[in-house]
């Protein structure tokens, strides 16, 4: 018991109770749905299928100390961050791992596109195999076609481009407070990220109901449905203070890496 207090003492000292935390739901929307103009520019889903032409290294040794083929795995770059790491194969020279990227790329006509692959070496080094860099998006890799791009060491990655993936929903997480939602993060190109709700915000209010007078479920279930239902929110600064009108519109949420 005196342990069990303590513990309970130094919790409250340490930043008082924890609060639970809310994802609005999101829906995937089937492409049919999507026209054009709903799609923003420049934001592509990946799939990686695989890579060919995997020569022996320059070097002339085996890719491993064993003998064994090379074990690649694939960077994706835009504007120098890392996008996103594929999973390794093992000791294959034709590696197919026909995965896709978990969310939509962002790529503009300006960007920097970079497609690097590697070999496996150890878990905390890898070696060089070959790259692809250039502006924009691949010209070969249009929407609905499978890309064959030639890196700089003449293997060969195989990619497929479609159009992006759509969700219906928010686009917010949030925790539940007594005096409002805090908001902790928010998805750019969402109904809250258009609307311009910002992270450490509060939404104080959802439709006609203020939230501080709202149980836990509902204020977390209003929120999620408020853009469909066309409810409005009180948004205030994170002191609770300076409470502006927010509009959701009824557009799509795109997640992007």
């Amino acid at each position: 018991m005196r342990v069990l207090g303590f513990i309970l003492l130094l919790s409250i000292a340490l930043g008082g109770c924890a609060y639970r935390r809310h994802t609005t739901p999101l829906h995937p929307v089937p492409n049919v749905r999507v026209t054009s103009k709903d799609r923003p520019g420049g934001m592509y889903s990946l799939r990686l299928i695989g890579a060919e032409s995997l020569h022996t290294p320059k070097s002339g040794l085996a890719w491993d100390d064993d003998g064994t083929g090379p074990d690649p795995f694939v960077r994706l770059y835009v504007d120098d961050r890392l996008v996103w790491e594929s999973p390794v194969v093992q000791d294959s020279d034709r590696p197919q791992w026909d995965v896709a990227v978990p969310r939509n790329v962002e790529v503009g006509s300006s960007a920097m596109f970079r497609l690097e692959l590697w070999d496996r070496d150890t878990a905390v080094s890898a070696d060089p195999i070959g790259r692809i860099e250039r502006r924009g998006l691949p010209t070969s890799a249009a929407p609905g076609a499978i890309a064959r791009l030639q890196l700089d060491s003449k293997a060969v990655l195989v990619l497929r481009v479609g159009e992006p993936v759509a969700h219906k929903g928010v686009g917010l997480s949030v925790e539940l407070r007594s005096e409002g939602l805090k908001v902790l993060s928010v998805e750019t190109h969402s109904p809250a990220g258009r609307a311009g709700i910002r992270p450490g915000e509060l939404i104080v209010g959802i439709g006609t109901e203020r939230v501080a007078h709202m149980n836990d479920d509902d204020a977390a279930s209003e929120l999620s449905l408020a853009s469909d239902r066309g409810h409005k929110l009180m948004v205030a600064d994170s002191d609770g203070k300076n409470e502006r009108e927010v509009n959701l519109d009824k557009g799509f949420t795109w997640l992007t890496m």
